[in-house]
């Protein structure tokens, strides 16, 4: 049996006043804020930033699916475990969870499909290959994630009430 691996924790941060809504706990717009942040990060401990941007391209989310499993409130010590759970040369497959405090429960997760996007010559966006270094760098933590096993919600959309 293989060992779980150890996510990538890169990004954390404290709820501030304004994300908390009537309800007195997070706000959902402030989840996909959170993970937003976590992605970017993930995305420059692979090597992602303005001179690989400028020069390669840059990464569009097309496609998220946030759960939300209990709150959290303000003033709450927030972090993501992040997992790269498969990458090509043009496609990140992510998953985060959000943690709260020392929980280690994840209070939410992100799923979410990253595309690799250049406008060379000043064109329109088109999905192209990352360059090196930042593939290889992909490739090696998306193998090294490899042995996660997956959650039975990894994959899935919103089930239909029909």
């Amino acid at each position: 049996m293989s060992e779980v691996p150890e996510p990538t924790r890169v990004w954390s941060s404290v709820v501030p006043p304004e994300w908390s809504d009537y309800n007195g706990h997070m706000s959902e717009g402030w989840y996909g804020i959170a993970f937003g942040a976590a992605s970017d990060e993930l995305l420059v401990h692979l090597g992602f930033g303005a001179p690989y941007r400028d020069a390669h391209g840059t990464f569009y989310t097309a496609e998220t699916r946030i759960r939300f499993l209990r709150e959290v409130h303000e003033g709450a010590a927030i972090s993501a475990d992040t997992w790269l759970l498969g990458a090509d040369e043009k496609r990140l497959h992510v998953l985060h969870h959000l943690l709260a405090g020392d929980d280690p429960e994840p209070a939410a997760t992100q799923e979410s499909m990253m595309l690799h996007v250049s406008q060379a010559d000043g064109g329109a966006p088109r999905v192209g290959p990352m360059a090196e270094p930042l593939l290889a760098a992909a490739l090696d933590l998306a193998a090294a994630h490899a042995p996660l096993p997956l959650a039975d919600h990894v994959g899935m959309g919103i089930r239909s009430l029909r």
